[in-house]
C-alpha cells in the first residue's frame, strides 16, 4: 500500500483523473465489509490534502465499525463523461495525529464535527475507465489498471 502522493508520481494520469472525479461531485462511494462479511457501501466526501487521501467519518455510523473492524475499502467516484468512472482500492488507517486532523479539517468542503474520526486511506490499487467513440457502431473501453508494487 501506498500513499496518495506516492500512486500520484507512479502514475500522475491516473491521480488526476480520480483527483479530477473526487473533486467534481465531491462525493463518491465506498465500499466496506460488514460484519457478516457480505458487502456494504455508503456515500462519502473524499478528501484530497497533502500527501494523501482522506475521509471523515462520523463515528456513529455502520462505516466507522466496518472500517475499524476490517480496514478493506474500495471507493468509486461519481462518473463522469462519457461514464469515465474512477476506484481505488485499499487499507484505511485511523489518523490520531491532532496536527493531520487539523489538515484534513481545514481541507474539508463539508459541516463536520471535529471530533469525528478521519481515516486516511492507503492505495493497493486504481482503475480508470472511459469509453471512446460513444454511440459510434466502433465504441470502446479505454482502461488503465494500477497495482502498487508488492515488497
Amino acid at each position: 500500500m501506498v500513499s496518495w502522493s506516492e500512486f500520484a508520481a507512479e502514475r500522475p494520469d491516473l491521480a488526476e483523473a480520480g483527483a479530477r472525479l473526487f473533486r467534481q461531485f465531491s462525493v463518491a462511494l465506498l465500499a466496506t465489509s460488514g460484519e457478516d462479511g457480505g458487502p456494504r457501501m455508503a456515500p462519502v466526501c473524499p478528501i484530497l490534502a497533502g500527501q494523501h487521501l482522506y475521509l471523515i467519518v462520523a463515528g456513529h455510523t455502520p462505516k466507522f465499525r466496518q472500517l475499524q473492524r476490517d480496514p478493506r475499502y474500495a471507493l468509486h467516484a461519481f462518473l463522469g463523461a462519457n461514464d469515465e468512472e474512477f476506484q481505488v482500492r485499499g487499507t484505511a488507517e485511523l489518523v490520531t495525529s491532532e496536527a493531520e486532523r487539523s489538515t484534513v479539517h481545514q481541507a474539508a468542503t463539508f459541516s463536520f464535527k471535529v471530533e469525528d474520526p478521519v481515516f486516511r486511506l492507503q492505495v493497493g490499487s486504481s482503475l480508470w475507465c472511459h469509453w471512446e467513440r460513444v454511440g459510434q457502431p466502433d465504441t470502446k473501453a479505454v482502461r488503465q489498471r494500477w497495482l502498487a508494487k508488492r515488497l
